[in-house]
């Protein structure tokens, strides 16, 4: 799979950055708090009305080509067509706070970076083509 190189790079370079440059895990001044989720509206989602009862987290920005900050009322969903979840994170379908969610690692799958956040992890999957 040659995906699995371009995970292999994107790991060992958040890795770079974030553990050699930024001291995640070795200096305890930093603040690894996650403090919010941001995300980029689909080509679908863009011509939504902001403020719509389909994703009432949308504003107008994401009409003009800017990230939007999710809400725990975001039901935005992203994934292969038979099997998308939400982006705002939560166990069982429930939705979950932000509070107490601090990055403590991360690792890689052939095909997505893992950010560990104690007891969520966010599986970022970028788009290779």
């Amino acid at each position: 799979m040659p995906e699995v190189r371009e995970y292999s790079i994107h790991y060992r370079h958040a890795q770079y950055v974030l553990v050699e440059k930024l001291g995640l895990g070795q200096n305890q001044e930093n603040n690894w708090t996650l403090l919010a989720l941001f995300a980029d509206a689909t080509d679908k989602e863009a011509g939504i009305s902001p403020g719509s009862s389909l994703w009432p987290c949308l504003t107008d920005k994401h009409g003009r080509g800017f990230v939007d900050k999710l809400d725990i009322s975001c039901t935005l969903t992203r994934g292969q067509t038979a099997n998308q979840t939400r982006i705002w994170p939560g166990t069982q379908g429930a939705p979950e706070a932000l509070d107490g969610l601090v990055l403590s690692g991360l690792s890689y799958t052939p095909r997505a970076l893992i950010l560990q956040f104690g007891r969520l992890d966010l599986e970022v999957w970028f788009s290779l083509w």
